[in-house]
């Protein structure tokens, strides 16, 4: 159903002193919230469809699916059973994190949130118009919420895929996080101060690079850092810091490009006693906070996710051959890292970042518990429920109740639903979500008995329509 209503609306941006970065702004033309407001309008938030597609969007951020990333899921949204689904994970400042969205559907929102203090969201980013990408970085840790939902009368097969990965180039060319051997928060000067940057080491004269796109903010020389270069990227408000360069190849105000060549490797200033190397800092809305580097420069252990291994089920009715649980969390494969960061503060805090005094960055260093593998039980469901494989991720299949609840259960759990059921009388069929008549079935008829539910039998006739009937 497409609505063509022309609805004014102000939306008033979020307030936030450290927004996060995406690719594309926030445009609210044709948004989820216009939509909305459109079948407010119209009254159709007054009927079957359009109250069930509202509170399943209102549901799909009061109780989303926890993941973490990277995470892929092939998900069916049916036309006409109004759904929105809904995803919780984390993201680390210094990553970039992507979701995808493939899908032949052309008509569906995709909305970013930031989950607050307690339990409030603030928008943070939309799909925009032409593409099916949305990308951000985080400013800190943080746990996000994913929001997918088509128009009315709309839907398909959908796959979506988180990732992360780090946003910033590596700085030495020809290196990797191997040659990483200090770290952010390691003791300096017998203790006195401590490291605000990583050291990656790399032979006298190996080329430097410019980790983004920036404006060479400061070449000189000092008396730790010996020759240095200084850059800033104007797009996520960070000040690089490279140090013990051998040669500076860029002057103050040139712009560079990810990748451009800015110096050498050396071992200038207080590094004149030790092997060449790269001192670099990574500072986040100016000199007296600096972050740690590590997330900027190294990927995380895993940036593929895992594919569904039942995809084949999605679309299909089944039932519990035995009691199940449904759980609400799906993790991520077991990765051991190849790279490990050894910053001391994460075995203090958890936070990695502190001032030059020593003491921690307050709500900047505060950590954020990761949302799975917590309480991940939401319900249980008994043998002979029908239920709807409408998504698989990794092991799991996600599967939807006759009440709408969903989550995730093992497939070795379920068995077919194709039993022929044959009527004793006449019975009138009904929709699912509105509840209305839509076929009369005289007796003798056979039907296809997807199981049954809360005082109802659930059948499919021979043309693919589902209903239940009072059982």
């Amino acid at each position: 159903m497409v609505l063509f209503v022309i609805v004014a609306v102000a939306v008033a941006m979020f307030g936030s002193c450290d927004p996060e970065i995406v690719e594309e702004p926030f445009e609210p033309a044709t948004s989820h919230e216009e939509y909305r407001m459109a079948l407010e309008l119209l009254e159709l938030d007054e009927t079957a469809l359009g109250a069930a597609w509202i509170s399943s969007a209102e549901r799909s951020l009061t109780g989303p699916m926890r993941v973490e990333i990277p995470f892929e899921e092939t998900v069916l949204l049916d036309p006409h059973s109004p759904a929105a689904i809904g995803y919780e994970f984390v993201a680390e400042r210094g990553r970039a994190v992507t979701v995808t969205i493939e899908t032949e559907a052309d008509r569906y929102y995709a909305d970013l949130f930031r989950v607050e203090d307690g339990s409030d969201v603030v928008l943070v980013a939309s799909r925009p118009p032409e593409s099916s990408e949305i990308r951000f970085e985080p400013r800190r840790d943080g746990r996000y919420l994913l929001r997918i939902q088509p128009e009315l009368l709309r839907g398909g097969r959908i796959v979506v895929r988180i990732v992360a990965t780090a946003s910033l180039g590596f700085p030495v060319e020809g290196a990797g996080p191997g040659q990483i051997l200090s770290f952010f928060g390691d003791g300096r000067d017998a203790g006195l101060r401590m490291h605000e940057g990583v050291d990656i080491f790399a032979p006298h004269g190996t080329p430097l690079l410019a980790a983004s796109d920036a404006l060479v903010h400061r070449v000189g020389v000092r008396d730790r850092g010996g020759n240095i270069v200084s850059l800033y990227d104007e797009k996520r408000d960070l000040l690089l810091y490279y140090a013990h360069l051998e040669e500076q190849t860029v002057r103050e105000g040139e712009r560079v490009t990810a990748g451009q060549v800015i110096g050498t490797v050396g071992n200038t200033g207080n590094a004149i006693t030790t092997p060449p190397h790269l001192h670099i800092g990574v500072y986040q809305g100016g000199w007296r906070n600096a972050v740690d580097p590590w997330n900027y420069f190294v990927d995380p252990p895993l940036t593929d996710p895992a594919s569904a291994r039942h995809g084949d089920l999605v679309g299909s009715w089944a039932r519990p051959a035995r009691e199940a649980t449904l759980r609400s969390v799906v993790e991520a494969p077991a990765a051991r890292p190849r790279w490990t960061n050894r910053n001391p503060l994460l075995r203090l805090d958890g936070a990695g970042d502190s001032r030059s005094d020593g003491r921690s960055h307050g709500s900047e260093a505060a950590t954020v518990a990761p949302p799975v593998r917590e309480a991940s039980e939401i319900g249980r469901v008994t043998v002979d429920t029908p239920l709807l494989v409408v998504g698989a991720a990794s092991a799991l299949v996600r599967v939807r109740m006759p009440d709408g609840a969903e989550g995730y259960i093992d497939p070795s759990f379920l068995t077919g639903a194709g039993d022929e059921y044959t009527l004793e009388r006449g019975e009138t069929l009904r929709e699912p979500v509105s509840r209305d008549a839509f076929r009369e079935i005289p007796a003798g008829r056979r039907v296809e008995y997807l199981g049954s539910y809360g005082g109802r039998v659930y059948v499919r006739t021979e043309d693919g329509r589902v209903g239940f009937i009072d059982a």
